[in-house]
């Protein structure tokens, strides 16, 4: 990441300093824009509270990223068998029209659970489609001759937008979703790849190039030397031999399931879903399509790989929801905070208006009730309501309590019988009273 930090850098000192050495910008002006910027990083915290929401933010990721380097000590004798064949076979299941129709139909019952948390329910109905999905993906990707541009296109997405996007979409939540969302994201994206990482070492199996490159008869073991696959052409391209070495050196040469690259796709996918309206789901959309699609094209992943790193990434992303973000959500229309983009332009907070503001004194007033009526005379109350993708915050107005019925006070008449029976005698003699009472009943 430093060349890209140093690149950044150098055309922020060209941006700045040009048209300074141009006489269109005087160096006090530049004073201020680095004082604002100051200012709008920190957001009124101390420089030691901002740090330590940023070591709070990276703290998972950079415990998976240390777990990872750490996984080669393991003992080889503590490790399990490595499997070469599962996948294959799973593959091959889950691709038939029964596995697609299986899948499918698997799908529908938290698509119905789904529907019911969000205004729109259309998008959530895509769902149903990730098998047809995931089959049209292997297709294209098995299916298609190698050619240079294919091969450069399946590296940009796998070998540098994979490493930088976390970073990027640190800054993106930063500056686009509420505060508190950033943290979130990281927490989601470690744990995930913590979990994924456990699953590597004790379910280890290998990947497609190894049945590219041994034959089905050769026993792998731990002392193995990883292999970039598809990689390889991308280095005779660009006249290196990075990604040979550094896949070599690897210290999970057998992590093909789950899928890590499917699984930090999906958590971008859905914070940019949760946060970026329609356009983050087209952006979504058309990411995770060519990075699933560059994982098999390189022969790095099967297709069930990035269904299980898939489904880790929706799991933890649906705990976090539940214990962070929904929270975030709620405090970013309540309080009207503001996101990093609006502080930076020197923007109002987007529920900064006098109806929001009511909507907040009404909500501190009747707490811990997410609803409340208004009086006569008063301006409509607004609550907090899930939105249109995977509850998206929103303000809507309550609709207004029906006037209810007046009471009413029924005489009811009932009468009521009861039978004895006799088992001293032959004959049976039935007894029958009436009594009347009085209820009185409530609509």
């Amino acid at each position: 990441m430093s060349p890209i930090l140093l690149y950044l850098v150098g055309l922020a000192l060209i941006f700045l300093f040009v048209p300074m050495a141009m006489g269109k910008l005087k160096p006090r002006t530049v004073l201020h824009l680095v004082q604002h910027c100051h200012a709008v990083l920190l957001n009124g915290k101390s420089h030691l509270r901002w740090f330590g929401g940023l070591l709070f933010g990276i703290l998972p990721p950079v415990v998976w990223t240390l777990s990872f380097k750490m996984a080669r000590k393991l003992p080889n004798e503590w490790r399990p068998q490595i499997r070469t064949l599962l996948l294959p076979r799973l593959e091959a299941l889950l691709l038939s029209p029964g596995g697609i129709a299986v899948s499918t139909l698997a799908l529908l019952p938290p698509v119905l659970y789904l529907r019911r948390k969000v205004q729109d329910p259309r998008p959530i109905y895509l769902l149903l489609l990730y098998p047809a999905w995931i089959k049209a993906l292997n297709a294209v990707a098995l299916g298609t001759t190698w050619t240079d541009f294919q091969d450069v296109l399946a590296w940009v997405f796998y070998g540098v937008l994979h490493f930088a996007s976390p970073f990027l979409m640190g800054w993106w939540a930063w500056g686009f979703a509420p505060t508190g969302a950033a943290q979130a994201f990281g927490w989601a994206l470690g744990l995930q790849n913590l979990s994924g990482l456990c699953i590597h070492l004790a379910f280890p199996n290998a990947a497609p190039w190894y049945k590219d490159t041994y034959d089905a008869t050769v026993v792998p073991d731990y002392f193995f030397p990883g292999s970039a696959a598809g990689l390889v052409r991308v280095d005779a391209v660009l006249g290196t031999h990075l990604y040979t070495k550094a896949f070599r050196k690897s210290p999970v040469v057998f992590g093909a399931l789950p899928s890590l690259h499917a699984a930090t796709a999906m958590c971008i996918a859905c914070f940019v879903v949760r946060y970026g309206g329609k356009a983050g789901a087209a952006f979504a959309l058309m990411y995770t399509s060519l990075m699933f699609w560059s994982t098999q094209y390189l022969h790095h992943h099967y297709a069930v790989d990035l269904v299980a790193g898939s489904a880790i990434s929706l799991a933890y992303f649906w705990l976090i929801s539940r214990i962070a973000l929904r929270r975030i959500d709620d405090s970013f229309v309540r309080d009207a905070t503001t996101r990093g983009i609006d502080r930076l332009l020197c923007r109002p907070a987007p529920h900064a208006n006098d109806d929001d503001r009511l909507a907040r004194e009404d909500l501190e007033a009747a707490r811990p009730s997410a609803r409340w009526s208004v009086s006569p005379g008063q301006a409509p109350a607004r609550q907090v309501t899930r939105g249109r993708f995977f509850g998206q915050n929103s303000l809507d107005p309550v609709p207004e309590k029906e006037e209810g019925s007046q009471e009413k006070l029924e005489l009811v008449e009932r009468s009521s019988g009861s039978s004895h029976t006799d088992s001293g005698s032959d004959d049976s003699r039935r007894n029958s009273s009436e009594h009347l009472s009085i209820a009185y009943k409530q609509r």
